[in-house]
C-alpha cells in the first residue's frame, strides 16, 4: 500500500498538467479552471502526505491514524480531480464551447459615470461595515488582543456560524461587493495613474483588510493580497504570472500568516507558527474528508440530497447542517465552550456524503461543466476594470470547491448578487458590450 500510495501521489500532477493541457490551459496563465484546479489539488492531494506518513503530528492526535483511509481519501481525491478537468475537456472539445482568448489590450478604462456609483458603492460598503458592527457584542480582532486567542475564537464564531441574524447579507456587501470595488479602482490606477483613483483605492483597500482581519480569519486577507496580485498580472502580463513576482508574493503572504498565528491563534513563537501553517495549509483542508470517510453511513445515513439548500422552504426537506454535525461529532468539547464550528473539506466530500462513491465522480464532472460554462460565459463580457474584477472575484469565489462543498453553488446566493452590482454598475454609464472571437 505504501509503494502504491507513493506512485499514485508523485504521478497524479503529471496527469493533471496532462489534462489541462488537452482543456487549453496554461499552467503559467491565470484563468478560472486554472486556479480551480490547481487549488483542488493543493487543497485535497497535497496534504495526503503528510496525513498518510503521519508526519503532521497535531493532525495523528486529532485522530488521523489509519492509513488505509488516507489513501481512500487520496483516490478520492484524484478520481475528484481527473472527472472534474473531464467535464471542463467534453465542455470545449466535445460540445465546442471555448472561452474566448484574454487579451489586455482590449482593457477600456473606467468611465467617470461608472467610477462615481463605485465610489458610491464603497459609501454603502461602509455603512453596512457600521450596521454590522453595531450587532455584534465585540469584534474578534479586538478580543485576540485584550484576551488572547480563545476567546477570538469564540468571538469570531460569533460573528460568522453563530451570527444572530442574517449574516449572508453582510457577507455579499462586505466580502464580496468591496472586494471588487477595491479590485475596481486598482486596475483603474493601473491605467491611469491618476492620484484621485490612487487614493480611491488605498481607502477601499484599507476598508477591505480591515474586514479581512476583524474576525481574525487569516483566508480573507490573504485571498485579499492574491486577488490584487492576480488583477496586476492580467493587466500588466496579460495573465501570464511572472516568477519572480510570485515568488515575492509568497514570501509576503508567509510573513503575514506568521504575524496571525503569533498574535490570533496562539502561536508561541515563529518556529511553531510555521509548523501551523504548513499543518492548516495541507493537511488541515483534507482532514476533515478523512472524517467523513469515518462519519458516513457509519454514523449517518447517506442524505441522499438533503444537504441541498432549500430557498424559501419550498421543498419537503430541511437541508442538514452536516458540516457542523461532524465538527460536532469530532469535537464535542466545542459544544461546551458554546462555539458553533464547522468542517468543511474539498467538494467530493459533500458528494460523497449525500450519494457515495459513485457520487464523486458524477458530481466532479458535472462541476466541470459548470465551470467550463461560466469561464466562456465571463470571457464573452467586454473588458474593463469591473468586468476584470469581476474575473478575479469569480476565480476566488469558485476555487472555494477545493475547500467546500458543492451544494452552495446549486443556488449561489453570492453570485447572483455580484452579477447583479457588476451589471448595475456597467448599465449605470452604457449597455454591456459582447466580445466576439476574432478572425485570424
Amino acid at each position: 500500500m505504501d509503494f502504491a500510495f507513493l506512485l499514485i501521489f508523485l504521478s497524479t500532477p503529471i496527469a493533471i498538467f496532462f489534462l489541462l493541457r488537452l482543456a487549453g490551459e496554461q499552467a503559467n496563465k491565470i484563468s478560472l479552471v486554472n486556479i480551480t484546479t490547481i487549488s483542488l489539488y493543493f487543497f485535497s492531494i497535497l496534504g495526503t502526505f503528510p496525513l498518510y506518513y503521519q508526519l503532521d503530528e497535531y493532525r495523528f492526535a486529532t485522530g488521523v491514524t489509519d492509513k488505509s483511509l488516507v489513501f481512500l481519501v487520496l483516490i478520492c481525491s484524484c478520481v475528484n480531480v481527473f472527472f472534474f478537468l473531464f467535464g471542463v475537456i467534453f465542455t470545449r472539445e466535445i460540445a465546442g464551447i471555448k472561452p474566448l482568448p484574454f487579451t489586455s489590450s482590449e482593457i477600456t478604462k473606467l468611465t467617470i459615470t461608472r467610477a462615481l456609483s463605485l465610489f458610491l458603492s464603497l459609501l454603502f460598503v461602509v455603512l453596512v461595515l457600521y450596521i454590522y458592527l453595531g450587532k455584534i457584542e465585540q469584534v474578534a480582532i479586538v478580543a485576540a488582543f485584550k484576551d488572547g486567542a480563545s476567546a477570538a475564537t469564540l468571538a469570531r464564531s460569533k460573528m460568522g456560524n453563530d451570527f444572530a441574524g442574517s449574516y449572508h447579507w453582510y457577507s455579499l456587501v462586505l466580502n464580496n461587493i468591496g472586494i471588487i470595488v477595491t479590485l475596481t479602482f486598482y486596475v483603474s490606477w493601473l491605467q491611469s495613474k491618476r492620484i484621485i483613483i490612487l487614493m480611491l483605492f488605498l481607502v477601499s483597500f484599507l476598508i477591505s483588510s480591515f474586514i479581512a482581519v476583524m474576525a481574525t480569519e487569516k483566508a480573507p486577507f490573504i485571498n485579499l493580497l492574491m486577488a490584487i496580485f492576480m488583477a496586476h498580472v492580467l493587466v500588466r502580463h496579460d495573465g501570464k504570472v511572472p516568477r519572480k513576482t510570485l515568488i515575492q508574493l509568497f514570501v509576503l503572504m508567509f510573513f503575514v500568516l506568521i504575524v496571525f498565528y503569533i498574535y490570533f491563534m496562539g502561536s508561541a513563537s515563529i518556529w511553531q507558527a510555521i509548523g501551523s501553517i504548513f499543518s492548516r495549509a495541507f493537511s488541515g483542508s483534507i482532514q476533515p474528508a478523512y472524517h467523513y470517510l469515518e462519519y458516513f453511513p457509519a454514523h449517518q445515513e447517506f442524505m441522499l440530497g438533503k444537504s441541498f439548500p432549500n430557498p424559501g422552504g419550498i421543498m419537503p426537506f430541511v437541508p442538514i447542517p452536516f458540516t457542523i454535525d461532524i465538527m460536532n461529532w469530532r469535537f464535542p468539547e466545542h459544544i461546551e465552550l458554546g462555539i458553533v464550528g464547522t468542517m468543511p473539506t474539498v467538494f467530493w466530500g459533500e458528494a460523497y456524503g449525500n450519494f457515495g462513491f459513485l457520487g464523486i465522480p458524477a458530481i466532479a464532472f458535472i462541476m466541470g461543466i459548470l465551470v467550463s460554462f461560466l469561464s466562456y460565459f465571463v470571457s464573452k463580457i467586454e473588458l474593463n476594470p469591473v468586468t476584470i474584477s469581476l474575473s478575479v472575484w469569480l476565480i476566488f469565489h469558485i476555487k472555494q470547491i477545493s475547500v467546500t462543498g458543492f451544494s452552495g453553488y446549486l443556488y449561489d446566493f453570492y453570485l447572483i448578487g455580484v452579477f447583479l452590482f457588476i451589471a448595475t454598475v456597467l448599465f449605470f454609464d452604457s449597455k454591456i458590450k459582447i466580445r466576439t472571437a476574432k478572425l485570424l
